[in-house]
């Protein structure tokens, strides 16, 4: 029994893989589906920014009612279309600021002052970008709520 050899040189490779046109077919594809979903996911995280500050302020809100009745002191909350500080102002000292990004802002300036006994200045702030708005009332016993 004989085997008959192919030289080296002769023999065909075994080419497995993807051809020039079905690489490109599939880059084809991918780049229709990253175009039909970039709007969608764009605003989605508009959306989730605009969540994410409303609800920071309102926790800045709330522990400011809290800090001045743990602290005996009025605090004071002042806003601005382009943020919020929070800050004692008898003394000056600041305790927190926050300023807005991506084109989120307060539709005008507020100032909310936290009184020791939980009371505090009645106010409505109204955080927005170009997905919507959301409503923060501050009542006058000091309770905050958000309306989305």
């Amino acid at each position: 029994m004989r085997h008959s050899r192919t030289p080296f040189s002769q023999r065909k490779p075994n080419r497995r893989g993807f051809s020039l046109t079905e690489m490109m077919i599939v880059i084809l594809v991918i780049g229709i589906m990253a175009t039909i979903s970039a709007p969608p996911m764009f605003r989605y995280i508009q959306s989730n920014r605009l969540q994410t500050d409303t609800d920071r302020m309102m926790a800045d809100l709330q522990y400011a009612r809290s800090l001045s009745v743990a602290r005996g002191d009025i605090l004071r909350f002042q806003a601005t279309p382009a943020g919020y500080t929070l800050f004692n102002p008898n003394t000056g000292d600041m305790i927190r600021q926050h300023n807005f990004d991506h084109g989120l802002a307060l539709d005008n300036d507020a100032i909310v002052d936290f009184f020791p006994w939980g009371m505090a200045d009645a106010a409505v702030l109204n955080l927005s970008n170009s997905t919507g708005a959301n409503q923060i009332n501050v009542m006058p016993t000091g309770i905050v709520e958000v309306h989305r």
